[in-house]
């Protein structure tokens, strides 16, 4: 497992609050994945993660969390530079494997570029 780079995780909380908010939404079964545009649309992709108490206690919460960020780190294609994720993890997500967790991603990636292309269209228009 590597790390993500500081240019690739979302570390404010106004920028959480501003994805959360204005976000376009992408769900599966054990993640809502909101897409909001980066502020330079050549930054790679940035991910911020939230995990509440729902998904259980502080081990859950960061198990779910570290194999968010590593199937992110390996998943790199599925989200187009500028682009800023935040998942949100549902419960019942530290329950799954980190290969699991992959293909969940991969299910819905179709619906990720998608949703993505939408959100880079809408804030660069021009492009």
């Amino acid at each position: 497992m590597g790390r993500l780079s500081r240019a690739q995780r979302i570390r404010k909380r106004p920028d959480f609050i501003r994805i959360q908010e204005g976000g376009i939404r992408v769900t599966s079964r054990h993640f809502l994945l909101l897409l909001a545009p980066s502020s330079d649309r050549n930054l790679p992709p940035r991910l911020g993660v939230v995990a509440s108490r729902k998904v259980g206690g502080a081990v859950e919460r960061n198990r779910s969390k570290r194999l968010v960020r590593e199937v992110f780190r390996q998943s790199g294609a599925v989200f187009p530079a500028g682009i800023d994720v935040v998942v949100i993890v549902r419960p019942g997500a530290h329950l799954l494997s980190c290969a699991q967790m992959e293909a969940e991603l991969q299910g819905v990636a179709p619906f990720i570029r998608r949703r993505a292309q939408e959100v880079l269209r809408r804030a660069h228009p021009s492009s």
